[in-house]
């Protein structure tokens, strides 16, 4: 059941996460926020989220070095989606590196965003 899955979404923008927010309480998914690189690993252990959709830009700690953090721990390890205004091969090759499990491009696509949600929840 989608009430069950709970996605955590990292953005420092406001705007972005009301619009994440909304999409995603509409699928019926549960939501919560964290606004920088410093809470994230936090919020992990605190929220368990199924799902992590994460910027590449944050203030703070950048979105690849909270990727490379969350996969390296057992207990934060879940599926990470990097968004990006970028298209560049580089920096889609940096967040595979640091273990990123897919790639939204902003602005998003509900569609896309539905698709690739479901595809790591399983609903």
């Amino acid at each position: 059941m989608r009430e069950d899955k709970k996605i955590l979404i990292v953005d420092d923008n406001d705007d972005i996460i009301t619009t994440y927010r909304v999409v995603l309480d509409r699928m019926g998914y549960q939501v919560v926020v964290a606004r920088n690189g410093s809470e994230v690993l936090a919020m992990i252990e605190e929220e368990k989220p199924d799902l992590v959709l994460l910027d590449v830009l944050l203030p703070g700690l950048s979105g690849s070095e909270v990727c490379r953090k969350i996969k390296e721990t057992s207990e934060t390890d879940v599926p990470v989606v990097a968004i990006t205004a970028s298209v560049s091969a580089a920096t889609r090759e940096k967040m595979a590196e640091v273990g990123a499990d897919d790639f939204l491009l902003k602005p998003i696509d509900v569609s896309v965003l539905n698709r690739v949600v479901k595809k790591f929840l399983g609903v």
